[in-house]
This record gives C-alpha cells, sequence and structure tokens, in this order.
C-alpha cells in the first residue's frame, strides 16, 4: 500500500512537471495565457523615458508595482502585458499628469521616450529688471541685454546673468527700438565682443532707421550708418568668425565691411534679397528668381549656385533660412513659406504655408517648426526613426488656437514646442498618439509676455509684470537629472 501511494504521488509530481515547466518557460520567454481565446500568446512591454525620473505609472487606473530603472537608458520598462488597448498614465508628485489611450503588441515594446511632467509650481527667479520690455540673450549664455523705451528715447541695459548685476548701460537719445514688422532684434559677437542695436525714429512723418555697434568692455557706442554714411542699410549679422566684420543689405547689394576700419569694405552680391550665414559660408538669394548661391564668408571665392529653379509665383525673398547647401527656407514679402530639400529620396522645393509668422529648424536639421497666428505644424526634413515613426517630407499640424498664439520656440529635445497664448505659457508634445498633451507653465500676470528658452542653460525667461512695472523672471526646464544615477545638478 506505501508503495503505491509512493508510485501515485511519483506519477503527480510528473504530470506537474509535465504541466508546469512549459508553462514557466513560456513565461520566461514573454507569453501569457489569453483566458478568452485559450492560447498562449507574446506579451508586449511598454518602455518610458521621463523627465522627472521618479514617476508613478498606471495602467487602466491601476499602479503599476515596478520601479525598477534601467541604468544603460535611464528608462522604465513594464513588461509582461497582453496585447490590447490601455490608458497609460504617468505622472509624480507635484507634477502635472501625462496620460494616453495606447496599443500593445504582441512581441512588440511600446515606446514613450519624450515623456516630460511640468511642475504645479515653480520658483521664480526675479532678476529686477524694472521696466524691461524686451532681451537678449548672449550666445555663450553669460549677459542678458535688456531694452525699454522712454519718452526721452531708447535705454538699454546689460545684465550678468550669474551675478544679477547691470554690467553696461547705453541710452540712445531720441531713438526707439526697431518695430516687430523689420523683424530684427539686437545681434550678439559669437564671443560677446560687440553688439549690434537696431533703433529707428520718425520725424516730419518720415521713419528713419540706423544700428547702434555697442561694445560692452569698453562701454561705448557709436551709429553704424554714420560711419559708413550709408541711410540705407538693413538686416545686420556679425561675421562667425572675425568679431570686427559684419554683413548688411544695402541697395539690393550684400556687403561684407571692418568696423574698425570702414575703408575695408566689400561687396559680396548684387540684386540681393535676403542672406544667412553658417560658420563657414554666407548664402544669399538672387533676384528675380530667387535662386541661392553661397561663397566664403570673405567673398573671396566663386560663388556657388546651390537651386537652380523656384516657383513661377515666387514674391520676393524677405528672409532666407539656410541649416546647411541641402535644407534651404524662404520666408517671402507675402509670408509665403517655401522650403528647397535635397533628401534621401530626392531633391524638391515646396511651398509649405501661407501667413506664417515664424520658421525655426530643429538642430540636428530633420524639422522645421513653422507657424501662424494660430496654429502651428512641423515639416520632416529627413526620417524620424524615434517611435512615433513619421518619414521625410511629412507635415503635421500641432495645435490650432482662436486667439492669437506667440513666443512658439523648439524645448531642449525637439519633441516639444514652448509657445503663449495669452498670459498663459504652454509646453506641447509632437507625439500625436491619441492626443498631445499640453502641459501649463507658469501663468503671467501679463498678456502675451515675452518668453525664450535657453536651450544651453535649460532655463525659461519671461517678462511679468511686478508692482506696477516689469522685470525679468526664469525657472528651470526640464528637471536636473542624475549624471550616471549617482550626481543630480544645482537647478538654481
Amino acid at each position: 500500500m506505501e508503495k503505491l501511494k509512493r508510485t501515485i504521488f511519483f506519477w503527480i509530481l510528473v504530470l506537474m512537471f509535465v504541466i508546469i515547466a512549459p508553462a514557466v518557460v513560456l513565461y520566461a520567454k514573454g507569453f501569457r495565457f489569453d483566458l478568452s481565446r485559450g492560447v498562449f500568446v507574446h506579451s508586449g512591454t511598454i518602455s518610458i523615458k521621463s523627465n522627472p525620473q521618479d514617476i508613478v505609472v498606471s495602467l487602466d487606473g491601476k499602479v503599476n508595482d515596478s520601479k525598477a530603472l534601467d541604468k544603460i537608458n535611464n528608462s522604465y520598462n513594464v513588461m509582461g502585458l497582453m496585447p490590447k488597448g490601455y490608458n497609460l498614465s504617468i505622472g509624480a508628485d507635484g507634477y502635472q499628469t501625462w496620460n494616453k489611450n495606447i496599443e500593445v503588441h504582441s512581441g512588440v515594446a511600446s515606446e514613450f521616450w519624450n515623456v516630460l511632467l511640468v511642475r504645479n509650481e515653480y520658483t521664480k527667479i526675479d532678476y529686477n529688471t524694472t521696466g524691461i520690455e524686451k532681451f537678449f540673450i548672449s550666445p555663450q549664455s553669460k549677459y542678458i541685454i535688456y531694452t525699454a523705451n522712454s519718452a526721452s528715447g531708447l535705454s538699454t541695459r546689460i545684465l550678468d546673468i550669474k551675478s544679477k548685476e547691470i554690467v553696461g548701460l547705453f541710452d540712445f537719445a531720441d531713438w526707439n527700438f526697431i518695430t516687430e514688422d523689420r523683424r530684427e532684434n539686437i545681434e550678439w559677437t559669437p564671443e560677446e565682443d560687440y553688439l549690434s542695436v537696431p533703433v529707428q525714429k520718425t520725424e516730419d512723418g518720415k521713419t528713419q532707421f540706423a544700428y547702434f555697434i555697442v561694445d560692452p568692455n569698453a562701454k561705448t557706442s557709436f551709429n553704424l550708418n554714420e560711419l559708413l554714411n550709408n541711410d540705407d542699410i538693413s538686416y545686420v549679422r556679425w561675421d562667425p568668425k572675425d568679431k570686427n566684420y559684419l554683413f548688411y543689405l544695402s541697395n539690393n547689394s550684400l556687403y561684407r565691411v571692418n568696423i574698425t576700419n570702414p575703408t575695408d569694405s566689400k561687396q559680396i552680391a548684387q540684386d540681393v534679397s535676403s542672406f544667412d550665414l553658417s560658420k563657414t559660408n554666407v548664402y544669399y538669394s538672387v533676384m528675380p528668381h530667387e535662386l541661392v548661391y553661397k561663397n566664403n564668408l570673405d567673398g573671396s571665392g566663386t560663388p556657388n549656385q546651390i537651386t537652380s529653379s523656384f516657383p513661377e509665383d515666387i514674391t520676393r525673398n524677405f528672409r532666407l533660412i539656410a541649416y546647411d547647401d541641402s535644407r534651404i527656407a524662404f520666408l517671402t514679402q507675402n509670408k509665403d513659406l517655401y522650403l528647397f530639400n535635397q533628401g534621401e529620396y530626392g531633391t524638391y522645393t515646396r511651398k509649405l504655408g501661407y501667413d506664417i509668422e515664424g520658421i525655426q529648424f530643429s538642430d540636428d536639421g530633420k524639422k522645421l517648426l513653422y507657424w501662424t497666428k494660430n496654429a502651428m505644424s512641423v515639416y520632416y526634413l529627413r526620417n524620424w526613426n524615434v517611435s512615433p515613426v513619421r518619414g521625410e517630407n511629412t507635415i503635421e499640424d500641432i495645435t490650432r488656437y482662436s486667439e492669437e498664439i506667440k513666443n512658439i520656440q523648439w524645448f531642449k529635445d525637439y519633441e516639444h514646442v514652448i509657445f503663449s497664448i495669452s498670459s498663459d505659457v504652454k509646453i506641447i508634445e509632437l507625439d500625436p498618439m491619441d492626443h498631445r498633451n499640453i502641459m501649463n507653465l507658469p501663468k503671467t500676470n501679463s498678456q502675451m509676455p515675452l518668453i525664450g528658452y535657453n536651450l544651453a542653460q535649460e532655463r525659461l525667461y519671461f517678462v511679468d509684470s511686478k508692482d506696477a512695472s516689469t522685470s525679468l523672471f526664469s525657472i528651470v526646464l526640464p528637471e536636473p537629472t542624475p549624471i550616471l544615477g549617482i550626481y543630480t545638478p544645482p537647478n538654481n
């Protein structure tokens, strides 16, 4: 009898092994049993890369208990999920919640590698810049020059960002800062040696334009138009290599001049409607067909023709923005936007939109952000192989409002866009799956506040009202993340 019991027990164990072992192996390989269909199916995975990194992940309202952070790529992986639809929610204490309705597929990782959470409340740094109207950050992020118009004229101040002290003060009596329709701003030299300040004034019904060149170290300034004895100067740009040289347009010609020796001047090209500079070349469009050429910065080489044709209905080009020889954007006087793209699948020129207010390439040259007064869109110049995958020559409309949107600019990952509407500052993701998450950044007390995102500092600057005046403020964006999982940089 005892032997029979042992035999039965043995065969029960064998049967259990035969049943359980394959199930364990299948489970280890990512298979799960689907009760509704009565079969094993290969499970799916959700991979999440977020800022901040300390997050709470919920699926269909149930908090996922996995908190293991993959140190190699700083991502969370939720594995072993049945292939079906889920409501994915990502949150953190003190932050706004991100959510999407998603589909998990068999044997595939659904990737969300650009999840950004925004704080409910931010600590604002006040720079005590009373009366500020416009501001411009220096190329090396050491200084900010800001402007204020008054009855006596334009006043400018140079602020040391770190110390918050004024290190330069320049007043231009009887002049005002140039109006927005000219689309010109204060320009710094790459090494922060000089600035050009565009100004204007109206006398006897006639508007006069000029540029003042400021030396912040010597604390001196002079009128460029008077130096060159030329009243017809526009679109002043600094030479990327030599601090003493600048480019400008005059009487439809492009010039390069040495501001320390005005006799050292060269006409680069004639019949020029607009131009742009790279680190090594000058690009310019030639009327009437707006064909694009490039030359050495000093104009010593033979002009090289970049484009060979253009749509017949084009009007005069107002602004040329060249990412490189193969990616060039044209904004005409009629606010039509054209793009020349020499991509992976051919060379073509395409009209992207009309009534365009502004454009901005991403730093990697794969995307072009452009916008009207009420809507913004993105054009993909190259294949985008990160989920969600998008192809070259694809346009996506990002968002649209009945009110005017302002301050549109790329965020550091080029998968989010910062903008403002009325007194609200917002950030929106490009990922179109289900819906685009829009989160609220600090609300201001000003209508249409001026906003600027500094990628090098990872800081958002904005002008807001303060004590019946205005001042410059900033917040840290995004959150500082640990380096190698050990050290987190300070956010001050």
